[in-house]
């Protein structure tokens, strides 16, 4: 019986690395880039492949936008993303505070698009073996739901 697990375990990851599924055995890294010396719209600019160049935030959170993007996250996303845990796909409570607006709403409406550029999703992909599928909201849902994380971030 060992035997049998045993050449299955080899099959299975011989499989996933000629596919290209296997996450990588390093540490892992948010990006390659070092972008720390760049402003927010410099790296937007930077990044071609953004359909969304630049997202108007204020400092303040808008409630009504947030309880809106609750709503939304709820329905849409939390069945792949919880907060503050790693489950399907990563935990999403802090991303505002790791990645710009312009790449939260990208990554909601453009899922395709950043899936095939972008290294930081692409790496993601490694790491959870799993493309995001898009879940064909509007740019106002995308907004509120970025209020809502944004929101959810400040309080956390």
């Amino acid at each position: 019986m060992k035997s049998v697990v045993g050449k299955l375990l080899v099959l299975i990851a011989s499989v996933s690395v000629i596919l290209g599924t296997l996450p990588a055995c390093t540490a892992e890294k948010e990006s390659d880039d070092d972008d720390s010396d760049k402003s927010e719209q410099e790296i937007s600019d930077e990044k071609s492949y953004y359909k969304i160049k630049h997202v108007d935030i204020s400092p303040k959170i808008d409630v009504k936008m947030a309880s809106s993007g609750k709503e939304i996250f709820e329905t849409k996303c939390s069945a792949c993303h919880k907060y503050d845990e790693r489950y399907v796909g990563p935990p999403l409570g802090k991303v505002t505070k790791r990645r710009t607006p312009e790449y939260v709403m990208n990554m909601i409406m453009y899922t395709e698009t950043m899936l095939d550029n972008d290294d930081t999703v692409k790496s993601l992909i490694q790491t959870f073996m799993l493309r995001m599928p898009n879940q064909n909201v509007t740019e106002q849902d995308a907004r509120n739901v970025l209020e809502h994380l944004r929101d959810y971030a400040q309080k956390n």
